[in-house]
This record gives structure tokens, C-alpha cells and sequence, in this order.
């Protein structure tokens, strides 16, 4: 599984440059672009630091092709969910659309993977591994909240 990096620029809209103390969760979020692709999305990310009114991040895209870009270290705090308790204590992965507003097999296939590698890196439990669904009930991972056995599925899978 080869993940690039392609860091966010300091800003307080995107990247904040806060320090995580310990991983405790995963939470799993879509992009609202179908098609784009991982830096497509990044750069879109990377253009909120202009917006005064908007705020996200995530430490993690992966795109249709299954490729993983890492756009903020796992030991700094992203902007994911809004809820400071949760963002303060997770990585958060992003999941792109695919132009018919799904995910890929290669997708789910590489989220598995490094869902897998994040949860043995920082000793994550099954069960802290969410949906942004799941801290503020948006509609993120769209396919994941109207099935949501599939998040559990990858988690359990041995």
C-alpha cells in the first residue's frame, strides 16, 4: 500500500498545526465531488484557508483508483467532524465519489488496508471506528449511512 504526502499549508481554517496527543478513533467521511481525485480533492481542502466562513479537514483522501494521499500528519488535530472532542483524538480518512456517486472496489479495498494499518499502528479499537455520520449525523460517508454495516464489515474483517 504506497501512501503519498501532500501537506496542507498552515492555516486555521485547514491545518492548524495542533498536536494530537493519542489517536483514540477512525472516522471515515466522503468528499461532496463525484470523480475527483485525491489531489483534485486536496486542493479544493487546501483553498478553504481563503474562506472566513468554512472549515475542514482530514488527514487522509483516497480516491477512486485507490490511491491514498496523506495531506496532514496522523500526529497533528484535523477539522473532520466540528465536534472538538472527536477531532481532537482521531485521524479521519476521506472517501472520493466516483462520477456515479459511489466508491470503487479499489476504494473500499484500500480503506480496508489502511484502516487495518492505522488501528494496529495507534491500538484503535473496532468500535472507534466511525462515520462522521456517527458524531453529527451530515450525510458523510454518503453510502456508509444507508448502509452501515459495510464500515463494520471492514473493520471486522480478519
Amino acid at each position: 500500500m504506497e501512501i503519498k504526502k501532500y501537506y496542507l499549508t498552515k492555516s486555521d481554517n485547514t491545518r492548524r498545526m495542533e498536536k494530537m496527543e493519542n489517536a483514540e478513533y477512525i472516522v471515515v467521511t466522503s468528499s461532496r465531488y463525484k470523480g475527483f481525485s485525491s489531489l483534485k480533492n486536496r486542493n479544493i481542502i487546501e483553498k478553504i484557508k481563503y474562506k472566513e466562513d468554512r472549515e475542514f479537514s482530514c488527514h487522509y483522501i483516497i480516491d477512486c483508483k485507490g490511491n491514498i494521499l496523506n495531506i496532514i500528519p496522523d500526529n497533528e488535530k484535523a477539522i473532520c467532524t466540528h465536534n472538538t472532542y472527536i477531532d481532537d483524538r482521531s485521524i479521519s480518512i476521506m472517501l472520493s465519489l466516483n462520477s456515479d456517486g459511489d466508491y470503487s472496489k479499489e476504494e473500499i479495498k484500500s480503506l480496508e488496508k489502511l484502516i487495518h494499518k492505522l488501528m494496529k499502528k495507534y491500538n484503535i479499537l473496532n468500535s472507534n471506528v466511525i462515520r462522521e455520520y456517527d458524531v453529527n449525523l451530515s450525510r458523510r460517508p454518503i453510502k456508509f449511512t444507508d448502509e452501515s454495516i459495510l464500515l463494520y464489515e471492514i473493520v471486522n474483517k480478519k
